[in-house]
């Protein structure tokens, strides 16, 4: 009894044995079936769909921009209520697709080798794992390197099992130059190629010493390695191993661009698409107008070009050197320009801190949506033209206040001149002196006091004359209102959206003068034409009404507020440039006041020098004798 029982015992032992030999490579298959064509700090969400851009506000701020928009997009994919549209994607749909079509083709083909391999069938398996690894080298790197270097191991292990321990040392050795941290399965390899991929791997990280430049035209770009954001370009990389690293690069408006490179210097030059230059005119829309109504406008402008429901925007501004960044986040329905949400004013750092430096605050923007007000979509206009309209008086009215302070003093010190230049010596070099100082003193004067009156008119026309004449309540509450009702009105017309708004704005001084006469009269607006030879005295003391009712010249007041600025700063200019002139002037004056001093001073030391010599000359001379007598 006991031998038969000894070989059932055997038989259920062996045959245990062969089902987990059997059960261990297909569990350790299953494992990595998951296909993820999103790295796992972008999770996919069936929220809608989010386009993000960031704006630099100053040039020397792009590659700032870059950063915080990846930051921004990493935000996005973590909310798992919005799904992620990378901007450089959704303006390159077919390109976008043929990548993502390469990564689908590359899971097909993974998991047809991972069968394969189940199956013992490590001929095919290895055919597979190749297929799959050239297929994920044409898809998007930065999204699938992960999958690239999974396929990798699974090949050196289709070529273990086949016999071909060289072929798969070389892929070990490869995929752990550029994945030292790559994880080689048990399941897959035995121990001396487990030994040999941690001894690969300890000499792989202790000899990561290698650096390399990246570089990129015609502007900075997204550079991922291997898989990995590292930074803007250019950008100079150090501890990396030696061997040709996957280097992929992402700009909006250019097309994605990948490529290998070793240490040193790697240039690449990306392609534009056919929509670059519509999107640079829509950011620079943008840029100039980062507070207004005409933010809104291209932002919707932009979303319906990259074909997206929402933009998540922000605009960068930031300080000389390494100061924190102020961005203000504005995260808008393409539809109807309704902000699902606003943000403003963050110290956002700059370098390798922006990243949890930013996170709270990108975080707000995505996680969760304002409603709106009774139904009416909300908008954050925080700059008018009003605001800007008084910023230029009241640095107009400051310059002109300086001017006359200035003119005043240089009147005094002419005065002074003037009385030194009575009791002082007439003819003499002093009293000379005098005379041209005083003189120059006192053009200074007349002018800084005749610039310093026009100026500090015109600033306190701009500053003052407004405020009575178009709304006495700040300018920032209310000029939201009527967007809020004008983007209510309009769900498709955009162009209409913008001259809309100025009406209400225009509208409130009347109801000063009027006030319960104008909001009932709506429909009776027309009758008083015909009554409108009573009005006619009004002007003989009311000049400034005359410009609120004239809806026509509203229309106009952004450019009529830029030709004012500009006539402003020409006014500046000239002023500068007559006081650049004067002082000029001044120092050739004392330039040649000081030479004839030194020329008058040359001119008495050789007159007394002749002098002494004539003197000399004159004096009797003694002979010895009269010296001897002496």
């Amino acid at each position: 009894m006991q031998r038969p029982f000894k070989r059932a015992l055997h038989a259920t032992l062996s045959g245990w044995l062969v089902g987990m030999l059997a059960l261990g490579p297909a569990a350790a298959a299953q494992q990595h079936v998951p296909l993820r064509l999103i790295p796992r700090t972008l999770p996919a969400a069936a929220g809608p769909r989010v386009a993000v851009v960031a704006i630099p506000l100053d040039p020397s701020l792009e590659g700032e921009a870059l950063k915080l928009a990846h930051w921004a997009e990493q935000a996005v994919a973590r909310s798992g209520r919005l799904e992620l549209v990378r901007l450089a994607d959704a303006l390159d749909a077919q390109g976008a697709s043929a990548r993502e079509a390469k990564a689908v083709e590359g899971n097909a083909a993974y998991k047809e080798g991972a069968k394969a391999y189940d199956e013992l069938d490590t001929v095919k398996a290895l055919q597979s794992f190749d297929k799959a690894v050239r297929a994920y080298e044409q898809s998007d790197l930065s999204r699938a390197f992960a999958l690239l270097s999974r396929a990798r191991v699974m090949k050196a292990a289709s070529q273990l099992a086949n016999g071909e321990n060289k072929a798969a040392e070389l892929e070990m050795r490869s995929v752990l130059a550029v994945d030292p941290r790559a994880q080689f399965n048990p399941n897959f390899f035995p121990p001396e190629a487990v030994a040999f991929v941690e001894k690969e791997r300890k000499a792989q990280l202790d000899g990561a010493e290698a650096s390399l430049s990246v570089r990129t035209q015609p502007v900075p770009a997204q550079v991922f390695v291997d898989g990995a954001f590292r930074g803007v370009s250019p950008l100079t990389l150090t501890g990396l191993t030696r061997a040709d690293h996957y280097v992929t690069l992402v700009a909006p408006g250019y097309a994605v661009q990948e490529g290998r490179a070793r240490e040193g210097d790697a240039a690449f030059t990306l392609t534009p698409l056919p929509v670059q230059q519509r999107m640079n005119a829509l950011v620079a829309r943008i840029a100039k107008e980062p507070d207004g109504e005409e933010r809104d406008k291209a932002l919707r402008e932009l979303g319906a070009l990259a074909g997206v429901p929402q933009v998540l925007a922000l605009l960068v501004r930031g300080g000389p050197g390494n100061a924190p960044l102020n961005v203000t986040g504005v995260r808008l329905d393409v539809t109807d320009g309704h902000n699902l949400a606003y943000g403003m004013g963050p110290q956002v750092p700059r370098g390798d801190a922006m990243a949890t430096g930013s996170e709270s605050f990108l975080t707000g923007l995505v996680a969760q949506d304002a409603a709106r007000v009774g139904g009416k979509p909300t908008t954050h206009f925080t700059g008018g033209g009003s605001v800007s309209r008084r910023t230029v008086g009241y640095v107009l009215l400051a310059t002109g206040v300086a001017l006359l302070a200035g003119g005043i003093y240089f009147g005094l010190e002419a005065s002074s001149k003037s009385d030194a230049f009575k009791t002082a010596p007439q003819g003499s070099t002093r009293a000379e002196d005098l005379k041209s100082t005083g003189k120059t003193y006192a053009l200074v004067a007349d002018v800084g006091v005749l610039a310093g009156l026009v100026s500090a008119g015109a600033g306190g026309y701009l500053a003052f004359y407004n405020k009575g004449g178009s709304g006495s309540a700040s300018p920032a509450t209310p000029s939201r209102p009527p967007a809020r009702d004008v983007q209510a009105r309009d769900a498709k017309p955009i162009d209409q959206a913008l001259p809309m708004p100025p009406p209400p704005a225009r509208t409130e001084p009347a109801p000063k003068a009027n006030a319960t006469s104008t909001p009932p009269a709506a429909t009776p607006a027309t009758p008083p034409p015909a009554a409108a030879p009573p009005a006619e005295p009004v002007p003989a003391f009311e000049p400034p009404s005359t410009p609120p009712p004239a809806p026509p010249a509203r229309k106009l007041t952004r450019k009529e507020r830029e030709a004012e600025a500009r006539r402003q700063r020409e006014e500046e200019a000239r002023l500068k440039k007559e006081q650049r002139e004067q002082e000029e002037q001044r120092k050739r004056d004392e330039e040649a006041r000081r030479k004839r001093d030194e020329e008058e001073k040359r001119k008495r030391d050789e007159e007394e020098k002749r002098k002494r010599d004539e003197e000399k000359k004159q004096r009797p001379k003694l002979d010895e004798d009269d010296l001897r007598n002496y």
